[in-house]
């Protein structure tokens, strides 16, 4: 049964959701379990230690070699370990809750499923932000450097990070709200991932020679990179100008994707929101049509 907010005044969505929710505490929780080493179990510590090694080692290369490597290919590293660090993280942030026994106390206490998945959700893409505010100092060290740094594409790159993180957060908590064990739900999310971002790209670009890079830019946000990375050649003529029609084309492939994966992120935390109990009913994940006789 879903909670209810007991309050006689009528609340926009947004006060309920965001600054009334007594699930924005979960902000609070990610950054103490991710972030910090006191209070965090062995496994986390662990975890943790072995991300700080890869995060200074990352910030020496930059350092390093900076000006010899375009920033932006540093942004598709970040978003190659994206893609299989969030999963990592939330595969248990629903299904974890159901095995440790405290998901009855949340089913009664007087919040909405909206406000579980919001504050679920706002938590992470904290944590997303935070790791990506960590790990944008040594690559702008690196495009301080290099000759050919471009910072208009740099922000475009770290909005089509956001955004991918944004829908990729929303995809492994429908996951984890769909299953009852973290290990069904961080298997299935890792099946999505490589599925969608390597085998979907892959099908997609069959049909290049029809609609060009544009579809395949909306679905993959290495292809958006790809395209941000050459728009210094890209971008210019024959005689070294900027090329006003090919930067309005880079801006409408990345608007594109920033508008679709907004558009994934949404529609899978409303389906996460309406299905948030189905594992407690002992509906399987993919339910079976129905025979008609």
């Amino acid at each position: 049964m879903e909670g209810n907010t007991m309050n006689p005044i009528k609340s926009s969505w947004w006060e309920v959701l965001i600054t009334k929710n007594p699930m924005m505490a979960e902000v609070t929780r990610f950054r103490k379990r991710f972030f910090s080493i006191r209070g965090s179990s062995v496994a986390i510590n662990g975890g943790i230690g072995i991300v700080l090694v890869l995060y200074a080692l990352f910030a020496m290369v930059c350092v390093y070699y900076r000006g010899d490597i375009d920033p932006i290919i540093l942004i598709v590293l970040f978003v190659g370990m994206m893609l299989f660090v969030i999963p990592l993280l939330l595969h248990a942030s629903i299904s974890g809750e159901r095995e440790r026994r405290s998901w009855d106390m949340l089913l009664v206490a007087p919040i909405t499923h909206g406000q579980i998945i919001a504050g679920k959700f706002m938590g992470a893409f904290a944590g997303l932000a935070m790791g990506l505010g960590l790990f944008i100092i040594p690559v702008i060290i690196d495009a301080l450097f290099y000759p050919d740094t471009r910072f208009l594409p740099m922000v475009l790159a770290l909005l089509t990070v956001l955004a991918q993180g944004a829908s990729l957060i929303a995809m492994t908590l429908l996951i984890s709200s769909r299953v009852k064990r973290p290990l069904v739900a961080l298997a299935v999310s890792i099946g999505v991932v490589v599925i969608y971002f390597i085998f979907v790209p892959g099908l997609v670009s069959t049909v290049t020679s029809f609609t060009g890079s544009f579809v395949t830019g909306i679905v993959s946000p290495f292809e958006v990179l790809r395209r941000l990375s050459s728009s210094g050649n890209g971008m210019r003529d024959a005689y070294g100008n900027q090329s006003v029609i090919q930067s309005l084309d880079l801006f409408a492939l990345t608007t594109g994707h920033f508008l679709y994966q907004i558009i994934i992120t949404i529609t899978l935390l409303v389906w996460a929101t309406k299905t948030l109990v189905f594992a407690d009913h002992e509906v399987k994940f993919i339910p079976k049509k129905k025979r008609h006789a």
